[in-house]
Order: C-alpha cells, then sequence, then structure tokens
C-alpha cells in the first residue's frame, strides 16, 4: 500500500494588528488577513467579511448519537468498520472525516486531501489542537492526517489497492441555502467538479467501495453509476459504487 506525501510552504507577512480592523488590513495589504491567536486561526479572504475558522461542527453531536445508537448513515453506507483505511478527496471542514476517523479507530487511518494552502493549515491546525469533552471526539481530529493537494493528482500518484473506501463529497456543487456556518469556506473552495477521470483513478486505488454526498438534485448519482441511499429529512444524499 502506498499513498502520495506532500509538503505546503505558505508565506506570510507578520504584523501585529493593534487594535486595527480587518478591513483596514484589507486596504492597507491587498491580500487576504489570517489573524493568530491563542485558540485559533482566523482566515479572512480579500473582498469578505466573512472568516473561515475550524470547528467539528456536526461531528460532536454525530460521534456522540453514534456511540448511544450505533447508528450514522455515513458510517453505515460506507461499511466502516474498526482498521480500515479511508481517503476523503474533499477534506472541507472535516467533520464527515472525524466521523469516519471514529469508526475506523485507532488501528484504522483517515487521510484528507484538501486543495486550498490556507484551508489546508487552518484545518490541519484545528484537528490537531481543537478540544472538545469527549475524549473520542479528541481522538478521531487528531489521528487524521491532512494532506494539500488536488485530489486527482493525488489519486494518480497512489498505488492500486491504496485504501479500503475513498469518499466524494462535492459539497458547493448544488447551494444548501441553510449551511450560512460554511459562508467562510465558500471563498476558498475547490469548485472542480466530479470527473470520469477522478473515477477511474478512485476505482484503481480504492479496494472495496467509492462513497458519494450529493445534493438530491445532483445527476452526479445517475451519470457515475452510483447506487443512491434517499434521504427525506437531508437535501444530501449518499451514493455507493461497490468494486
Amino acid at each position: 500500500m502506498q499513498l502520495a506525501q506532500t509538503e505546503q510552504t505558505i508565506d506570510f507577512h507578520i504584523t501585529e494588528r493593534k487594535k486595527l480592523s480587518i478591513q483596514s488590513f484589507h486596504d492597507r495589504y491587498q491580500l487576504p488577513v489570517l489573524v493568530v491567536d491563542k485558540k485559533q486561526l482566523e482566515y479572512y479572504p480579500e473582498g469578505t467579511d466573512h472568516s473561515f475558522f475550524f470547528h467539528p461542527s456536526s461531528a460532536v453531536f454525530r460521534i456522540k448519537q453514534f456511540d448511544v445508537s450505533g447508528h450514522d448513515p455515513l458510517i453505515t453506507i460506507a461499511r466502516l468498520e474498526e482498521g480500515m483505511t479511508v481517503l476523503d478527496c474533499t477534506l472541507g471542514l472535516g467533520a464527515d472525516a472525524i466521523v469516519m476517523s471514529h469508526a475506523v479507530g485507532s488501528s484504522g487511518q483517515v487521510t484528507g486531501l484538501e486543495s486550498n494552502a490556507a484551508t489546508a493549515l487552518i484545518v490541519r491546525q484545528g484537528l490537531q489542537h481543537w478540544i472538545e469533552r469527549y475524549q473520542p471526539i479528541v481522538d478521531a481530529m487528531r489521528r487524521i492526517v491532512v494532506r494539500e493537494a488536488d485530489h486527482l493528482t493525488y489519486l494518480k500518484s497512489c498505488s492500486d489497492d491504496a485504501v479500503d473506501v475513498i469518499y466524494f463529497d462535492p459539497m458547493f456543487e448544488k447551494t444548501v441555502s441553510e449551511s450560512t456556518h460554511l459562508n467562510g469556506l465558500r471563498q476558498l473552495a475547490n469548485y472542480e467538479p466530479l470527473t470520469e477521470e477522478v473515477l477511474i483513478e478512485a476505482k484503481r486505488v480504492a479496494r472495496q467501495r467509492i462513497v458519494l454526498k450529493a445534493h438530491f438534485e445532483s445527476d452526479l448519482f445517475d451519470r457515475f453509476g452510483f447506487a443512491r441511499t434517499k434521504r427525506k429529512s437531508s437535501k444530501l444524499h449518499y451514493g455507493v459504487l461497490e468494486l
């Protein structure tokens, strides 16, 4: 088994804030702003007042609910078990990756891909430093490996049958307007569509299955032959390609 390795380098101009507004920094430097404090990193893309910062979001209640009920839609559909390996090709804020990491446990491994350097940095730092009172959530976050990489390039660098499950969540293909907490991430998101070339590589790299989460109106399920699981209470559905 071989997964590709990546390194990232980001250049920063470091300056004291001195109680200045974010807009004043945008006006002065004509650059995005990364605010660093003791608790977190907060990123403000140029031209917007929406910030991006790490939060485990829905992973918190989903993991707690799973430990009580033994059920989570993604864990069930992906058929995740202790010791499995997962490649999350669209990491984003990492909520699904955290849930999957909890499912595969300490003997498994979740690797998350994020093509935007700023997002990869913030999510990587968040996964390593965010504190929750429920220790299993903390353990799940700490085990995730974040790689800054475009998923097609990364998949091409992987050996055959490198992981058990590959996961895709092209979350901005259709906008879910209720997801206002993602406003900061929308400025940094990779809007490249899922393509036949990506699926060909994913089928080569995954041993067991490929899982897709997409808007219920998406044509990706039919276009690529995913068996869809409809969710009456959600605008987001899951699909599976068994290999």
